[in-house]
């Protein structure tokens, strides 16, 4: 299992993408944290963001088929910045709602 850590530029955004994956059936579910104030390193100079964070919970097997259909969906907009965090532990009636409600592999 895995929370899939997304961040985009709006919360209108995030909204398509979460209901986009949940309709899919690759992720379990989504939190959404608008408004979130972030700092980058870009070209040398700090720049302060203000995005959406987006956390959702799915299988593991599953990010590479995310970030394929993700990519199509986005199409000629910039991917957003998305990566995986391991969950190691969680309850039993957690871990099969989100093997039963996802796509199988």
């Amino acid at each position: 299992m895995m929370a899939l850590h997304i961040e985009t530029p709006n919360y209108n955004l995030a909204l398509e993408i979460g209901t986009f994956l949940l309709k899919e059936k690759l992720i379990y579910d989504v939190n959404f944290f608008n408004g979130v104030k972030s700092l980058h390193l870009i070209d040398g100079n700090i720049t302060e963001k203000q995005e959406t964070v987006m956390i959702a919970k799915t299988k593991s097997t599953l990010y590479s088929v995310i970030e394929n259909r993700l990519r199509n969906f986005m199409g000629h907009n910039e991917m957003p910045l998305m990566y995986s965090m391991p969950i190691i532990q969680m309850p039993i009636e957690q871990l099969d709602a989100i093997r039963s409600e996802t796509e199988k592999i």
